[in-house]
């Protein structure tokens, strides 16, 4: 992969997936990152690193100008994979889910036309594109921007983030690439990850969430985004998920593979419904961090998709979720016991 490529939030969970799957190609790579970003997670990995805020168009200039330099002296085109942006579920940052996840997309493609970028990567989100009514349903590759219309502002910006590549794609080769809920080890962390500790240590509780979950591993991710980068089509997207499953299916399957006893029951819509109102009247008095009203609400919904695009174009075939939670699970029980 003669290309030099920028990669922003290159040292987050996906990210440094990303970033390693690009080095073994062959790929320059260049990170931008917050000042306080913890590099520990790629150290070790031969790449440039650049401070660039989402929101300081100055700095973000900084660093497509010094990558743009580095391809010029390798006679090599600049790609950027745009994966930086913000995850919450609590109301009160939403302002700052705005400001980074569709201003910051506004000011990265804006930055990379500048620089004479070859070709844009974003990196999105199925949750942009909705949830289903039931079971029955799948979302494709062609779906509309369903998130939209949800109840959550990480849905939504998700959502307008990818309407910004979309129209950007009319003018300049731009892909998409849209990963499912990733599971996987690293230091950065996430919060399948949290959930599968949970799991491990038996913590997990005898009842489950109403709705659905498309999953895929870590490092099928980064390979499909790579994949994407390299021989995605312009102006199209490509949904990365290895299959789709009821929450408390999945949750029964990690729970076996780690030893315990699988929850005893799936806890009804119209009840989750209630239990959701309940915890939206707790939030205004002791706000939670991870267990919040809008990603309960999200927990009660199916998002079910099938990504037939990335299989059929880039030949990207991911692991089974069974063989990644395995994996997962083993090397949590190993922690726990060091």
């Amino acid at each position: 992969m003669s290309s030099v490529v920028l990669v922003t939030g290159g040292a987050g969970f996906v990210g440094a997936a990303v970033v390693r799957a690009l080095v073994r190609h062959g790929a320059e790579v260049h990170v931008s990152c917050r000042a306080r970003t913890n590099r520990a997670g790629l150290s070790g990995i031969p790449l440039t690193w650049h401070v660039a805020e989402l929101a300081h168009e100055t700095e973000l200039a900084r660093a497509f100008a010094a990558a743009a330099a580095a391809a010029r002296a390798r006679s090599w085109p600049l790609d950027v994979v745009h994966l930086a942006a913000r995850i919450s579920y609590r109301r009160a940052d939403r302002e700052l889910l705005r400001q980074a996840n569709v201003e910051g997309t506004r000011h990265v493609l804006a930055a990379a036309a500048r620089a004479g970028v070859r070709r844009f990567c974003h990196v999105s989100s199925v949750v942009a594109l909705g949830s289903v009514a039931d079971v029955e349903q799948e979302l494709d590759d062609e779906a509309p921007l369903g998130g939209l219309q949800l109840d959550s502002a990480y849905a939504r910006t998700k959502a307008e983030a990818e309407q910004l590549a979309l129209a950007a794609s009319r003018e300049r080769d731009v892909v998409i690439a849209s990963p499912a809920v990733v599971f996987g080890l690293a230091s950065a962390g996430s919060n399948s990850t949290h959930f599968l500790g949970r799991v491990a240590r038996g913590t997990l509780g005898p009842l489950t969430p109403p709705g659905s979950l498309s999953v895929v591993g870590l490092d099928d991710t980064a390979e499909g985004i790579r994949r994407v980068l390299e021989r995605g089509v312009r102006g199209r997207r490509y949904l990365l998920a290895e299959s789709a499953w009821r929450l408390h299916d999945l949750l029964g399957l990690a729970c076996r593979l780690a030893g315990r006893s699988p929850p005893r029951a799936c806890v009804p819509r119209p009840l989750w419904r209630l239990l959701v109102g309940a915890a939206a009247l707790a939030d205004r008095f002791a706000p939670s961090e991870r267990i919040t009203p809008e990603a309960l609400a999200l927990l009660g919904l199916h998002f079910r998709f099938r990504a037939a695009r990335a299989r059929a174009e880039l030949g990207w075939t991911p692991r089974p979720i069974a063989e990644v939670l395995a994996e997962i699970l083993q090397a949590l029980a190993a922690e726990e016991r060091a």
